[in-house]
């Protein structure tokens, strides 16, 4: 049981940085700034409509990712 979990986590570690994004270097400040604009209008778009609907976190997580998504293809 334990090299199982041993090779489980090998394989985590080792595929978790083959699906690393850009470095955090490679982003330009004005790119880092659009991003965090965006973030922030979404949290609040989202917490707006969380305040008169029944959503769970995870529905409210994904309202997030797909709204600044969203954001910054229209930029």
């Amino acid at each position: 049981m334990n090299r199982g979990f041993g090779a489980l986590l090998a394989v985590i570690l080792a595929g978790g940085t083959a699906f690393m994004s850009v470095p955090a270097e490679a982003v330009s400040d004005t790119d880092k700034a659009a991003l965090q604009k965006a973030t922030a209008d979404c949290r609040a778009q989202v917490k707006e409509y969380a305040r008169y609907h029944e959503t769970s976190w995870y529905a409210r997580h994904k309202m997030v990712k797909n709204c600044v998504k969203d954001a910054l293809a229209k930029k």
